[in-house]
């Protein structure tokens, strides 16, 4: 059984799970190779990769070296200001070995000033996408948010074709975290990709974060846990989602991806039941 997929609001088939680029830092290249290549044969067509992922954008040049054609591939830029997201971007197209990305990302958002207003205003990074995305360079622009504040001001921006953003079943229990921005997203049709969602908590003292040494919070371990955390994040109306940046924990979110998964009133009981033990990544 192959990864199940969804359809972008375009009619683009998408698969359920997409590979985050991060998680191939600091990993050697046959390494990459492999994982792209298991990805690939269990039906993930979605890759996403940024310039602040180390030395991630060459590696998974390298891996998709003549399968690009059957890849949606998506970049982001931390950059504000059009003319250095245009060099940034063009670095990324030369790491990577294409002349276009399916997805383009304002990456990152937290401040409305700072990344919106900042991002959204003349010469800055939105002025940039919205022409390359005219010329065919990217087919789609979107952005990345941390904050519930700077997504739903970024949307009320600009008509985004689709955000990323952290679907997370303790943050959206414990806080309600999330509920505003997928209300807006849909009120706006627009493709929700969800991050995070395999989020446990933040890393406590004492915790081996070296295990996941390009995890800044602690990824869900309890295998059954993972699995409510998923289900209930693809019932969220989501067309893919981004695991945590470690390969063991990505090969694990295939797995579960391929099962056949119920979500029942039980399953969210368990989960209320160790919620207030939770120190959610977000807000």
């Amino acid at each position: 059984m192959l990864i199940p997929h969804r359809k972008l609001k375009d009619g683009t088939s998408i698969s359920i799970i997409g590979a985050g680029g991060l998680m191939f830092s600091g990993l050697l290249q046959v390494k990459v190779d492999e994982v792209v290549d298991t990805a690939i044969s269990n039906g993930i067509n979605f890759f996403d990769v940024a310039p602040t992922y180390g030395d991630a954008e060459i590696k998974l040049g390298n891996a998709l070296e003549g399968k690009r054609k059957n890849i949606l591939l998506s970049c982001k830029t931390t950059r504000r200001d059009r003319n250095n997201a245009l060099s940034e971007l063009r670095q990324s197209m030369k790491n990577l070995k294409t002349d276009y990305f399916d997805f383009y990302v304002m990456h990152g958002i937290r401040d409305v000033e700072k990344d919106v207003q900042s991002a959204c205003s003349k010469n800055g990074m939105l002025e940039l996408a919205i022409e390359v995305k005219k010329q065919g360079i990217v087919r789609r622009i979107g952005f990345s948010a941390h904050t519930e504040e700077a997504a739903i001001a970024a949307l009320n921006k600009f008509d985004f074709d689709f955000i990323m953003f952290p679907i997370n079943i303790f943050c959206f229990l414990k806080v309600g975290f999330g509920e505003k921005v997928l209300e807006a997203a849909r009120k706006r049709n627009v493709d929700v990709i969800g991050i995070k969602c395999f989020a446990l908590q933040k890393w406590k003292e004492n915790s081996e974060k070296s295990k996941y040494p390009n995890c800044w919070y602690q990824p869900i371990e309890d295998i059954e846990i993972a699995k409510i955390a998923f289900s209930w994040a693809v019932n969220k109306g989501i067309v893919s989602i981004i695991p945590p940046a470690d390969v063991e924990v990505f090969c694990n979110a295939i797995k579960i991806a391929r099962m056949k998964l119920e979500l029942k009133q039980a399953h969210l009981a368990r989960i209320k039941k160790i919620v207030d033990n939770i120190e959610p990544i977000f807000p």
